[in-house]
């Protein structure tokens, strides 16, 4: 399979999966950019920062927004924080000060802690929703 055509599967499939559960396009497709696209952890990482940016962000957010499940104040917060992120992190990550394989790790330890955390809150009912 062609790195371009996997990476249309791949962004088909993570698209699917963000519009439908929310899942972090970094916690999808960084690793899957990775391993079936043959980027490397920069690489994967700077193809998903480009991508969340309005042209594709906006039609799904729209979905979202126009149901009334989008607090603007929220969303302006949030975006804030992850600018100062992004910048440091993107700064930190493209430095060489940590290696490819120790930025592979963090993203492997940071996806299994969350992903336990979500199983253990949902199977505890935690937080209790009305739905």
């Amino acid at each position: 399979m062609s790195a371009l055509f996997a990476a249309l599967v791949i962004g088909t499939v993570a698209g699917t999966l963000i519009g439908t559960i929310g899942a972090g396009a970094g916690a999808l497709l960084v690793p899957s950019l990775m391993f079936f696209a043959g980027q490397s952890m920069q690489g994967a990482v700077g193809v998903t920062l480009a991508m969340q940016t309005i042209p594709v962000g906006i039609g799904g957010a729209y979905l979202y927004y126009k149901k009334g499940l989008i607090d603007l104040w929220v969303v302006a917060a949030v975006a804030i924080g992850m600018l100062a992120g992004i910048l440091g992190g993107g700064a930190l990550a493209t430095s060489g000060d940590i290696s490819p394989v120790k930025l592979e790790l963090i993203l492997g330890v940071v996806l299994v802690v969350l992903g336990g955390v979500t199983i253990a809150k949902t199977l505890l009912g935690y937080p209790k929703r009305n739905s």
